[in-house]
């Protein structure tokens, strides 16, 4: 299974889910200024969501045999089952950076490292459940 990460697939999904997670991360930062911290992260997951399906079905499992309708409904249900986990993770280390005495910069912080704990697992849930792609090249 560890040899899936030494891939041009799983370079291209690092690729395209970094970009994801930056317009994610930056979209939470734009609508932090009208919405609470809780509701902007809410918001900008789903902005993260419609640009990382888009660049995961063209670039990253471009061979996938399901039609784009079965990839985008089971790209939302692994989706949304992460959502907790980056919300929760977010608050919790916005709150540790907090009461340590950091102040400057905790909410993106926080965010950043949440974006970026379900990775690995989600590479592999993509691969084989939302895209069913089971071709893979090694370096």
């Amino acid at each position: 299974m560890i040899k899936l990460f030494f891939t041009k697939q799983f370079v291209k999904f690092l690729v395209s889910g970094g970009g994801a997670a930056i317009i994610h991360w930056l979209s939470r930062i734009l609508l932090n200024r009208w919405v609470t911290f809780s509701w902007a992260i809410t918001f900008a997951y789903f902005i993260g969501m419609v640009v990382a399906f888009t660049l995961n079905s063209f670039f990253v499992f471009p061979k996938s045999e399901k039609s784009r309708c079965k990839q985008a409904r089971d790209f939302f249900i692994v989706n949304i089952s992460f959502f907790p986990v980056v919300l929760l993770i977010s608050k919790f280390i916005n709150h540790i950076l907090q009461s340590v005495g950091i102040i400057n910069y905790t909410q993106a912080i926080a965010h950043g490292i949440a974006v970026t704990i379900p990775t690995f697992a989600t590479f592999l849930i993509y691969k084989f459940f939302a895209f069913k792609d089971t071709q893979y090249e090694r370096f």
